[in-house]
């Protein structure tokens, strides 16, 4: 389990069940949900980007990448969006482009 602050986690219970909870997480399944291949993460901003396994399996629903971000101070969650949405919404945001994604 990995501290993201604001009372962000990242938890990891096997390389398929893998998603990060937050303070608004009232399903235990994530505020991202399975699978999360990779993060980033500040003091404002939390990103990601994850392949859809809603039972967090070693099956994957898909190989398509969907993407992620959270406005920690706001704790408002944008997504799944694709990879062009994605890139929109991190400049309409502010998100910083020092952030770039640790693969897990």
């Amino acid at each position: 389990m990995d501290d993201l602050g604001d009372g962000y986690l990242f938890v990891s219970e096997s390389n398929s069940n893998q998603f990060i909870s937050g303070p608004n997480d009232t399903t235990g399944k994530g505020l991202i949900p399975c699978t999360v291949e990779a993060f980033a993460f500040n003091d404002n901003h939390i990103i990601a980007k994850q392949k859809n396994n809603p039972d967090c399996s070693n099956e994957t629903i898909s190989d398509i990448l969907e993407y992620w971000i959270i406005d920690k101070k706001k704790k408002i969650v944008y997504g799944p969006i694709d990879s062009v949405n994605f890139d929109n919404k991190r400049n309409e945001l502010k998100v910083s482009y020092s952030l770039r994604f640790k693969d897990r």
